[in-house]
């Protein structure tokens, strides 16, 4: 299968230290490519892949310091998705995982027009920031399928046909146990709860401070600071790790994560928000170390409760079970890890739902083409009074330009854009074309 990969430009792929999305992407695009697939990656120049790379931008927004707004990515993003619709390479399956915005809608109807690629979309953020629910309903108003990457995030939004829901999954060997702790260093001197991620209000740090402060354990935190919480980290942060001693390392790439997790009592995972999927709970689960994490959004897809950690709905619950987290079977851990949590396992999952996309691709051409000639047959017969009775036992010649089998159809009218995504366009949802008319963008312009 030929697979389009379209990526966000805001990393590399993969990216060199935090970025969740890019590294799921590109451990996907690994997988497809050693499953025999020929992928494309359309993406950021400095990403690195055993794909086919199409550099769509100099450089991630990231390394070139471009501020994370709509504005900012509408022509990037725009010029990307054009070169990977409309580009000279010919796809089965266009997969898209843009996080939206409030133009996708303007900008997939513009170029779609003439596509016959089936797209696919997936969304990894929150579905319902920035007005997300009307965008998303906008995108499959168009046949555009969604595919969610948790149970929790499908079922937040239960008004939106989701395709599917395929849950991350990451390399079997990217990262494994260390050397293990045993129930000898689990006395509470000589080992530590972790925290991986980054710095932000819904992650939960303060939490993590309390729980481990009151369990009696140190706690070691590996984050990133992002721009938009330097004044949080500042301001609330930094002060409560100073009065707690809490040992701040900051941001770590993926070598230094597997002795970080493999060390640690416990990762402590307190979000509070409903966070589609959380990487690293199965990143800890990789290094056989169990997770105690609050019961929201994928936690309880993600944990199995009692065998690889524990989901809690308190404080007071996580310092209690971190009290027997030291009874679980690290070996456990990591064989569950093993079973349902790999790339290798997510990229199949994608495999199917690509299948089935391309099927009732196929089958809505067929449709329209079979459509397109019982109306020509319909307009014929109203005008066949004129034709000689030889010309009327022939073959219809419009038949020959089609093929009604399982095969793509050749010739085949372009699907139509129906009523209710047109009138769209004029909604104040799309807004895009007042700050940049559609019409001044040209297609294929990174051609």
């Amino acid at each position: 299968m030929r697979v389009a990969i379209v990526a966000p430009l805001c990393e590399c792929v993969p990216p060199k230290t935090y970025g969740g999305t890019e590294r799921v992407i590109h451990w996907m695009a690994e997988e497809l490519v050693r499953l025999g697939h020929t992928v494309t990656l359309y993406a950021c120049g400095g990403s690195e892949t055993s794909a086919d790379l199409i550099e769509c931008y100099p450089a991630s927004f990231r390394e070139l310091k471009i501020p994370h707004t709509a504005e900012n990515y509408k022509l990037p993003y725009y010029k990307q998705l054009d070169l990977a619709i409309n580009g000279p390479i010919h796809h089965d399956i266009i997969h898209i995982h843009h996080g939206t915005f409030h133009w996708h809608p303007a900008v997939m109807q513009r170029l779609t027009k003439a596509c016959k690629t089936p797209i696919l979309w997936t969304d990894h953020g929150s579905v319902h920031n920035d007005g997300k629910p009307e965008i998303l309903q906008a995108l499959t108003a168009m046949d555009i399928p969604m595919t969610s990457i948790s149970d929790s995030q499908r079922n937040s939004l239960p008004q939106l046909e989701w395709l599917a829901a395929v849950q991350h999954g990451l390399p079997v060997n990217l990262l494994s146990p260390t050397e293990s702790l045993t129930s000898d260093k689990m006395d509470g001197s000589s080992t530590y709860i972790a925290f991986l991620g980054r710095i932000a209000p819904e992650k939960g740090v303060p939490a993590a401070v309390r729980i481990a402060e009151k369990a009696g354990y140190p706690l070691k935190v590996a984050a990133k600071i992002c721009t938009t919480a330097s004044r949080y980290y500042e301001e609330q942060i930094k002060p409560l790790f100073r009065e707690y001693n809490v040992n701040f390392i900051g941001e770590i790439n993926e070598k230094q994560k597997a002795p970080f997790l493999s060390n640690a009592l416990a990762l402590i995972f307190p979000i509070c928000w409903m966070e589609p999927f959380g990487l690293v709970m199965i990143e800890a689960m990789a290094c056989g170390c169990p997770v105690v994490a609050f019961r929201n959004g994928s936690v309880p897809e993600v944990i199995s409760d009692g065998v690889t950690g524990f989901v809690v709905d308190t404080e007071d619950e996580a310092v209690e079970v971190l009290k027997k987290v030291g009874t679980l079977d690290r070996k456990r851990v990591r064989e569950v890890f093993e079973s349902k949590w790999t790339s290798a396992v997510m990229s199949k999952k994608y495999v199917d739902v690509y299948e089935k996309v391309c099927e009732e691709h196929r089958a809505t051409l067929k449709a329209n083409a079979i459509r397109t000639l019982q109306l020509e047959s319909e307009a014929f017969n109203v005008g066949g009074s004129e034709s000689s009775d030889e010309e009327t036992k022939s073959p219809d010649s419009s038949w020959s330009r089609y093929q009604l089998g399982d095969s793509s159809i050749e010739g085949s009218p372009s699907l139509t854009v129906s009523s209710e995504s047109t009138s769209l366009e004029q909604s104040s949802l799309m807004d895009f074309a007042k700050s940049t008319p559609i019409s001044t963008l040209e297609p294929r312009t990174f051609i």
